[in-house]
């Protein structure tokens, strides 16, 4: 029974992460396409203050990248987006050796 908090912590602490993560592939995918209407815009408008959203997607991009890679993992403590090379984790022949591991890799 005191292995249910511990797993729902385990749980808030990845969703929370996901969300993160989520949020910063969301502004990088539409920086492209929303700098482009930025920059048509202020050719037809000749009015520079659309300028303002993509510096502020940039600028939310670069606290978003911060907060996730300071973020912990939930289940050990160590940092989640760095991975350690160990002799059980790199697999010399394998394309699939690393990054994606489905284990904690601390």
């Amino acid at each position: 029974m005191t292995d249910a908090p511990n797993k729902t912590s385990f749980h808030r602490g990845l969703a929370r992460i996901r969300t993160i993560r989520r949020l910063f592939l969301g502004i990088l995918f539409g920086y492209f396409p929303i700098l482009v209407l930025c920059m048509a815009h202020i050719r037809r408008s000749g009015q520079w203050h659309a300028l303002a959203v993509p510096l502020l997607l940039f600028a939310v991009g670069l606290v978003l990248q911060k907060i996730l890679h300071s973020q912990h993992c939930p289940r050990c403590g160590e940092f989640f987006f760095v991975q350690s090379v160990t002799r059980t984790s790199y697999t010399p022949d394998s394309a699939w050796s690393f990054p994606p591991q489905k284990v904690c890799q601390n």
